[in-house]
């Protein structure tokens, strides 16, 4: 294996690039992007040491070998080399922390018997992700070995949730498919309509222009005003039949459309009863009643020519004779606030008479 861990080089384990020209220069191999516009960076995840492209396959071609920073006694391989997406690589290496124990630590809320075991096992695993991540050496051995050993004792598990992650997003991006292809047949199908209604627009000139010329003189105004109806008609057919929006929220839940009871006439009321409670006025009920004046009433022409209706009489008659009887003058009496009277100023006035 070459010695290359000679090479003097001062860097972090953990820390990022440094600003301004060192963003831009290898600290391998010293090379700048001034004479090399095509130079990309790759970074190991795990020492996230920043080196060129041409130093990664010349170090590590041949195998596995040591990281060339001074300090660095990482063995690295040089497939594991990658790009880095962010320019800090402090916040890379978090990403790919957390990354790594979310694969291991996948449960899902279903998994639990209860909230609480669920928010506590979320709240162990973030310890954890912070021991690996801000934690001294101690901490970071001892989040690594629980990781392992969490790993090696749920494997099943883990695999089992992997499984139902991938076919939750293969589900997923079938939904995704075919609202898509809803919303392209819709654009397809209003793009139709668009069309066919220019069509009808151009054919309903046509026509009209056909009947004015063919029409007799005098009756242009009667034929423009038929053809107008009929636009009328065409476009509140469309209106009508026009398909609903499909816009949808996933997560809501569907809103009954309140129950009609009746489509009986239209009640200004809406079911309040007037009638009176204390009394019955049944119309079957009031012709019953008789005396000899009713008898009259009922019987002679001079009342009933005139529309007079001894039912009313009788509805009147009892209404009033009942109207009271909720009312109890002499209890709202005592209760009564006395009326205040105000003196009237003593001021002499001579009577001018």
């Amino acid at each position: 294996m070459p010695a290359v861990s000679a090479i003097s080089i001062r860097h972090g384990a953990n820390a990022g690039p440094g600003p301004g020209e060192d963003d831009e220069t290898c600290p391998v191999c010293k090379t700048t992007r001034y004479f090399n516009k095509d130079m990309e960076f790759l970074i190991h995840p795990e020492c996230y040491h920043r080196m060129c492209r041409t130093c990664v396959e010349r170090i590590f071609k041949d195998g596995p070998n040591q990281c060339p920073y001074a300090g660095c006694h990482k063995t690295l391989r040089l497939r594991g080399f990658k790009s880095a997406y962010f320019s800090d690589l402090g916040v890379e290496r978090e990403v790919d922390i957390r990354r790594r124990v979310a694969t291991v630590f996948n449960n899902v809320e279903d998994d639990f018997e209860s909230l609480d075991a669920y928010n506590t096992y979320l709240e162990e695993v973030e310890t954890l992700t912070d021991d690996l991540v801000n934690g001294n050496d101690l901490q970071r051995k001892t989040a690594e070995a629980k990781l392992v050993e969490w790993e090696a004792q749920h494997k099943a598990d883990i695999e089992r949730n992997k499984k139902l992650a991938r076919e939750g997003d293969e589900a997923r991006q079938k939904r995704l498919i075919a609202e898509n292809e809803a919303s392209r047949q819709r654009r397809l199908q209003d793009l139709q309509d668009d069309a066919d209604e220019k069509a009808k627009s151009a054919r309903l000139r046509e026509e009209a222009l056909d009947t004015l010329v063919n029409s007799d003189i005098g009756h242009a105004t009667e034929v423009m005003k038929k053809i107008e109806l009929k636009k009328r008609g065409q476009r509140n057919v469309v209106a009508t039949t026009a398909p609903m929006s499909g816009l949808s929220i996933r997560g809501l839940r569907d809103k009954q459309a309140p129950i009609v009871a009746d489509n009986g006439p239209y009640d200004p009321y809406d079911g309040l009863s007037l009638a009176p409670v204390r009394i019955d006025l049944d119309p079957s009920r009031l012709p019953k009643y008789t005396n000899e004046w009713m008898v009259k009433v009922r019987t002679s022409p001079e009342f009933t020519a005139g529309g007079y209706s001894s039912e009313e009489y009788l509805s009147r008659a009892l209404f009033e004779a009942f109207s009271g009887l909720g009312v109890f003058v002499g209890d709202e009496k005592d209760i009564k606030e006395p009326v205040k009277t105000t003196a009237v100023g003593g001021m002499d006035v001579d009577d001018p008479f």
